[in-house]
């Protein structure tokens, strides 16, 4: 029998100024630093891939203060990447905005690198850090303890079963030997475009790896997009497999609600795949959220949804929820949208 779960959250939403760029972007990195909201790179179809557009790659970097009014513009750099990426991972931590693998124009890319506010927030720098071992493409990452953890991605049509973790003091300060440390892999398939997040499970800081796909070219089934989800425990080195969740998710976003709490947002399920050509722009990808608890070991059923159904979205952690920026909402066609989701309380749906 399931058991409740405790006070559930919900999110409400409230829509922020737009990015810069109008068609919108995908896989943009993202996170706070200085006070500034920053979002860097990410991808588009100035031409629409139906109309056989290329994919473009932006170097632009765009900030906003945190503590500005949801209305102000976005500022941009003169300052950009040194060359146009999307589709990476990204995390904010204590040095700035950490950036892990992506692609660009020639494919796949292994870069790593720190966004920093300079000049009194006039300003931002951007600095390379040790790259990956191999490039990687739609990994999944995130930051505790004092180290960037990166899992799986995918390098032309190579899915990927890498899980590394780069100490970021040491690698900023360019201490001699810093690089990237390999760990132990899941117990499952290699996978690219999954969720990384840290939560509390059994009273211990640990990361959970869900979903993702197992194949990046064509053909692809339903079957390939993943549902399964896994806790690493970083001071016993060890994994252990979670409950699944209620549905399959590649590229979705994830917010961490509370110490025992995430939600991960949207991403693809590969429904109707055989029907993507014919539906063209009316596809449209899931909005639902899934919220897993990790006392219970549950996943809620319904949980909610997002104002918009979207892949490849940006989500910047705050106090009280999260900003989730740009992303796809059909395949080939972004958004520019910015939203501020806000962590309330209400009624507990029931539990899987």
């Amino acid at each position: 029998m399931s058991s409740p779960l405790l006070s559930a959250p919900t999110l409400s939403w409230a829509r922020w100024s737009d990015l810069p760029d109008p068609i919108g972007l995908k896989g943009v990195y993202a996170g706070v630093t200085g006070g500034q909201l920053i979002a860097a790179g990410g991808s588009n179809f100035p031409v629409p891939h139906a109309q056989g557009g290329a994919k473009t790659f932006a170097r632009a970097i765009y900030s906003l203060p945190v503590a500005a009014d949801p209305s102000a513009a976005w500022q941009s750099h003169a300052d950009a990447l040194p060359a146009g990426l999307a589709e990476g991972a990204s995390l904010t931590t204590e040095h700035g905005v950490v950036g892990v693998g992506g692609a660009g124009a020639a494919g796949p890319v292994a870069d790593a690198f720190l966004i920093e506010v300079k000049n009194e927030g006039r300003g931002l720098s951007v600095t390379s850090l040790p790259s990956l071992p191999e490039p990687s493409a739609m990994p999944a990452a995130a930051y505790l303890g004092g180290y960037v953890y990166v899992a799986g991605g995918e390098n032309r049509g190579a899915v990927q079963s890498q899980f590394r973790r780069l100490n970021l003091a040491a690698a900023r300060g360019q201490t001699p030997g810093a690089t990237w440390e390999s760990l132990p892999t899941w117990p499952g398939p290699p996978r690219f475009g999954a969720v990384l997040a840290t939560l509390r499970v059994g009273g211990r800081d640990c990361l959970v790896l869900a979903g993702g796909r197992i194949k990046s070219t064509p053909p692809v089934r339903q079957e390939d997009y993943l549902a399964d989800v896994y806790g690493y425990d970083p001071e016993a080195g060890r994994w252990q497999r979670l409950a699944d969740m209620p549905h399959r998710a590649l590229a979705a976003a994830v917010l961490r609600l509370d110490a025992g709490r995430l939600a991960v947002l949207g991403g693809s399920d590969g429904h109707s795949l055989d029907r993507m050509a014919e539906l063209g722009p009316k596809y449209r990808l899931p909005s639902r959220i899934m919220i897993y608890q990790a006392a219970s070991n549950e996943w809620l059923v319904d949980a909610g949804s997002m104002p918009t159904g979207t892949a490849g979205t940006a989500v910047v952690e705050m106090p009280d929820g999260g900003i989730l920026i740009g992303g796809e909402y059909s395949p080939g066609l972004r958004i520019p949208h910015v939203l501020r989701a806000t962590l309330t309380r209400g009624s507990a749906p029931s539990a899987r």
